[in-house]
């Protein structure tokens, strides 16, 4: 935000929301209560706490105490109480983890959503799929240094293959055939395929996040 951080004082709080891959809230307090509570906490305004709850999909067990909570809806009412205060800032850790994919597509548009808002989101994940999806910049980390930056676009075709993957179906069945991607489009032998057989589907062959990953890191993603 334009200022070092040593130069904050506990304003800087204020301006921030964080969000832990393990949640940490008071089992023995209903979500609301949570909510409540850390809501005291900030000096300046903050969101409503049952409107919260209701976008992160948890408004039905807004009563309900924590220790009957899935993890899944504890990571959803953590990504809440980060929300509380209209952060700038977003550290959000494996804000997906243990999700259905029907909750984790609502946690990916809160975030798209914050990003179009302006916030700034910090997101520290393994799910590659999810770094793919929603970020604007991926840096990878080592034992503690970052050996790559990009957007994941560049990454992808900066470490693929230049072919194209064609799939059609012949009198044989399902067949397929790659081709160079350089000057693909005066190929003479990709255009027939294109005109003689009923074409399946068409790639890229550019690498996978999961891929770019391992390559960088030299571990697997177990």
């Amino acid at each position: 935000m334009g200022k070092d951080v040593s130069a904050w004082k506990s304003d800087y709080y204020e301006k921030i929301g964080v969000s832990f891959e393990i949640p940490n809230h008071y089992l023995k307090l209903t979500a609301k209560e949570n909510l409540d509570y850390f809501r005291a906490l900030y000096s300046e305004g903050t969101e409503d706490p049952l409107e919260l709850l209701k976008l992160v999909g948890l408004d039905g067990e807004a009563h309900t105490r924590v220790s009957k909570f899935s993890k899944g809806m504890k990571v959803r009412l953590g990504l809440a109480r980060a929300l509380l205060n209209k952060p700038d800032l977003l550290f959000l850790d494996e804000p997906t983890s243990g999700l259905d994919p029907v909750n984790s597509r609502i946690i990916k548009d809160i975030i798209l959503n914050k990003k179009a808002e302006g916030k700034t989101v910090f997101l520290t994940t393994h799910n590659m799929t999810l770094a793919d999806e929603i970020c604007d910049r991926v840096a990878f980390i080592v034992d503690g240094e970052i050996r790559l930056v990009d957007s994941p676009h560049e990454l992808k075709i900066r470490n693929g293959k230049s072919i194209v993957r064609v799939e059609y179906t012949s009198e044989g069945g399902p067949e397929y055939r790659e081709f160079p991607l350089a000057g693909l489009g005066s190929n003479p032998t990709f255009i027939e395929l294109l005109n003689r057989n009923k074409v399946r589907s068409i790639h890229s062959n550019e690498a996978t996040m999961d891929e770019i990953f391992i390559k960088v890191t030299g571990r697997s993603l177990v």
